[in-house]
């Protein structure tokens, strides 16, 4: 009998150390990873890391839009939630006004006097990059009943503005929008179309500012533009939709190559190594262009958010009712991490790192 326990007792602790090491190998691949969330619960702003909130200083009634870790600086692009727009830095938790951060002058008694919009926030290599738009303060009225006033799209390097098109109304020259904006190697990439008839829905020139010198992509006969920027270690990438042959396809701002011609839209997108993640709409991401149908909480079909690292996929995902956001989750790859309730607070950009 003793030598039948013997070898049974030997086999036993062989299972439990073989599962003790699988243990340890699967919470060490989860634990890696830092996941850092933005956004707002019971009217203030703050963020959470693996789940464990932080209310940001003097957070009332602003809404955080975007979240960035660097060499473990957390930094948090927020706008208030009322009018006029006002927009935010926090830089671990160390608030900055940005109206006083780039010099913003908002002291007058009529607010509708001055106009900016700050659009994106970039961190790269700990210099803060935001991008924006500025309406000057004077306005004139035309006997027409028209105002005139000078439209200036810009960007700003540690609070230090760069002007790259001055637009005076009403608006004889080429009427520029913009969406997002990247840095690469210390230099600033501004994708714009160029709207040449002053009609927001009209054809329009396709090219990008690097730094502050204009590059044109493609011109108005080409009938091309932009939904999004991004960048990896190997390049900038636009998404673009050609409308006269009705597809979309990324191009390299480095290499000028394209890649992955489809007739998917292409707009909102991630680059994880060489791998490109496009969540534009619907319930499935694309991952190279081919659809990764994943199984999730009925109704939560809309992705708000979405970051790769290592294969890996961080997601923020909204259930709607009556066109209305009622709840959020997040999602490491399939698995639910987190949820709020619309009525408590919201989720709005999501970050990865590796610890």
């Amino acid at each position: 009998m003793r030598n039948l326990i013997l070898p049974f007792l030997l086999i036993l602790t062989l299972l439990f150390s073989c599962r003790s090491e699988d243990y340890g190998l699967l919470e060490k691949k989860v634990n890696s990873y830092d996941v850092y969330i933005a956004g707002k619960e019971n009217n203030i702003a703050c963020y959470w890391k693996n789940g464990i909130k932080t209310n940001l200083v003097n957070g009332n009634a602003i809404t955080p839009t975007k979240i960035i870790v660097e060499n473990n600086d957390i930094f948090i692009f927020a706008v208030s939630d009322v009018s006029p727009d006002n927009f935010y830095i926090w830089k671990n938790n160390v608030k900055i006004d940005i109206n006083q951060y780039i010099g913003i002058n908002i002291n007058t008694s009529n607010p509708s006097e001055y106009h900016h919009i700050i659009s994106d926030m970039c961190i790269d290599q700990g210099n803060i990059y935001l991008l924006g738009v500025v309406r000057s303060p004077i306005i004139q009225i035309f006997p027409s009943g028209s105002n005139v006033y000078t439209t200036e799209l810009c960007y700003w390097k540690n609070g230090i503005k760069t002007s790259l098109f001055v637009a005076n109304s009403p608006f004889d020259q080429p009427y520029i929008t913009i969406r997002n904006f990247t840095v690469y190697n210390g230099e600033v990439y501004v994708p714009v179309h160029k709207i040449l008839n002053k009609f927001i829905d009209s054809p329009y020139e396709l090219g990008y500012f690097k730094n502050n010198t204009y590059h044109m992509i493609a011109s108005l006969s080409e009938q091309k533009s932009f939904r999004h920027i991004s960048k990896n270690l190997n390049g900038i990438y636009l998404s673009i939709y050609d409308n006269i042959n009705n597809n979309t396809y990324y191009k390299n701002l480095i290499n000028n190559t394209e890649s992955y011609f489809s007739l998917s839209t292409k707009s909102k997108f991630h680059i994880d190594g060489s791998d490109i993640y496009d969540f534009s709409s619907g319930q499935n991401y694309f991952k190279n262009d081919i659809a990764i149908s994943v199984t999730y909480a009925t109704g939560f079909n809309n992705i708000d958010d979405l970051k790769a690292l290592d294969q890996n996929v961080y997601q923020i995902r909204s259930n709607l009712i009556n066109d209305k956001k009622e709840s959020y989750k997040v999602y490491i790859n399939d698995t639910e991490v987190q949820h709020i309730n619309a009525i408590n607070g919201v989720f709005t950009s999501i970050f990865a790192v590796q610890n």
